[in-house]
């Protein structure tokens, strides 16, 4: 009877811890987006272009539907003169598939600049470098001119 006993409370205890260690799957927490934004301009030093957020009317100018979206992170940064191609937009979203939606928002805003928005030989080469980058829920589209590689690299290091 003793062996009964203790075989069930075993069991019983096995469920138990069962039930209270959850998964063994991480969950990846995303980069601080500000973060990179800010490290990222402080790296160029005097070199940095002067650059304003896009917000309101802008924002909604720039990238048409992105409002659609729920986003856990934000930083949207252009030059703040259009002879300059320099643009950051840089989102966390709830969920892979809306990254994937806000991927192809910021790659038609790529396209639009390439079409009709840079006015310059300059800032119409810069757009056509310009990177869309995923990972995860994180979306990122990365105008930088000269400093594009550089953005991009570092941008990808977040997720090394």
């Amino acid at each position: 009877m003793k062996r009964i006993l203790s075989a069930l409370l075993t069991v019983a205890l096995i469920f138990v811890l069962m039930a209270c260690g959850g998964t063994n799957e991480k969950q990846e927490q995303a980069p601080d987006l500000q973060q990179y934004y800010d490290d990222f301009m402080a790296s160029l030093g005097d070199n940095a272009p002067m650059m304003v957020p896009l917000e309101g009317d802008m924002l909604e100018a720039a990238y048409p539907g992105l409002e659609a979206y729920s986003l856990k992170q934000s930083v949207m940064q252009m030059a703040g003169i259009s002879a300059v191609a320099y643009e950051m937009a840089l989102v966390e979203t709830e969920s892979e598939a809306d990254a994937q939606a806000v991927k192809a928002i910021f790659q038609d805003r790529v396209s639009s600049q390439i079409q009709n928005g840079a006015m310059y030989p300059a800032t119409i080469e810069a757009w056509e470098d310009a990177s869309v980058l995923q990972d995860g829920n994180v979306v990122a589209l990365i105008v930088a001119g000269p400093d594009q590689t550089a953005a991009v690299d570092a941008f990808n290091a977040l997720f090394a």
